[in-house]
């Protein structure tokens, strides 16, 4: 029989080599993260000196849709490039967008089904709230938008939508009684239509969380929050789902992905070893000394306005889930 002096020494050296660990966890964590290295994705066709946000690659990989919208968010239309060979085409608008303000695209990862939200006129329906619609597509040949059925609209704002391979959708939005000022919400799928929405509380905070999305094989959830203890505006951040079904405590991306400006809408890859990203990060602020000075510095593409980033981050997909 161990000693009560003797169980309790056991108990300190576990704890002891358990909080070591721990520091040697996020010490490499540190380290995965600052090695992260995004760069503008396919700049000059897709990242320009235009406004572009709100991204979402194909399974194939072979399609990338994403928002061109104008100043402030006062309309925005959904564009689309195809790639051929190693190279990324100019841009289309999609067929179905253009007239009413379209944003938020996703293609599901595991059928031929486009999302996106919209303020296209909705019966009974107050004017300037955001539904999600959905579209088939075969190849190139896109039909006619529907909106999504059961609960996930409703009187409710849905704001960057994404679709789980269960086929829940994960969402974000303003909803009176729930915990900030935009809050994360999962809406479970059911044959007969989306479940009325439920608050993930264990990652929403009270000031403004938006923009998940979930891993294929639904561990990690990444997202977008201006939470107290980031640089200074919204920042990425990933939960790593815990045996309790629970989401963990989010960890901030770092510095290397967010930047004291808005970084937002993380999409993944069908792998999930790429991460999709906007963000207004590195505006050229330096002084001009003459009007066609001031010209050139708006035709750059670090003029201020939104960008797409991609970064591998394959070895923080394997930390994470080792960790998990």
């Amino acid at each position: 029989m161990i000693q009560r002096k003797t169980v309790a020494k056991i108990g300190l050296l576990i704890s002891a080599v358990s909080a070591q660990w721990s520091v040697q966890a996020d010490d490499k964590l540190a380290v995965i993260l600052n090695n992260l290295e995004p760069s503008l994705f396919a700049p000059n066709i897709v990242s320009t000196n235009q406004f572009e946000y709100g991204s979402s690659l194909s399974p194939d990989g072979k399609k990338f849709a994403f928002v061109r919208a104008l100043a402030r968010f006062s309309h925005s239309a959904l564009v689309i490039s195809h790639k051929q060979g190693d190279t990324w085409q100019t841009p289309t608008l999609l067929p179905f967008s253009g007239e009413f303000h379209d944003t938020n695209p996703y293609f599901s990862k595991d059928s031929n089904t486009f999302y996106f939200t919209s303020r296209r006129p909705v019966e009974n329906v107050e004017n300037g709230i955001f539904q999600m619609w959905q579209v088939s597509y075969d190849g190139d040949k896109f039909g006619k938008p529907e909106l999504v059925p059961g609960k996930i609209n409703g009187d409710h704002t849905v704001i960057y939508p994404t679709i789980h391979t269960n086929k829940d959708i994960y969402f974000s939005s303003i909803i009176k009684g729930a915990t900030g000022s935009v809050d994360l919400f999962l809406s479970k799928y059911h044959p007969d239509g989306y479940q009325a929405p439920i608050e993930i509380s264990e990652l929403n905070s009270t000031a403004s969380d938006a923009d998940p999305e979930v891993s294929s094989d639904g561990k990690l959830l990444f997202f977008t929050s201006m939470r107290s203890g980031g640089l200074g505006h919204y920042d990425l951040h990933v939960s790593v789902k815990q045996k309790d079904g629970k989401w963990g405590k989010p960890i901030n991306l770092g510095d290397k992905i967010n930047s004291r400006r808005m970084d937002s809408d993380p999409i993944l890859s069908a792998d999930g070893n790429t991460l999709f990203f906007s963000s207004d990060k590195n505006p050229d602020v330096k002084a001009v000394n003459n009007y066609d000075e001031l010209l050139q510095r708006q035709e750059r593409i670090h003029n201020g306005l939104m960008n797409i980033y991609s970064v591998d981050i394959t070895e923080l997909n394997q930390y994470l889930r080792e960790k998990g």
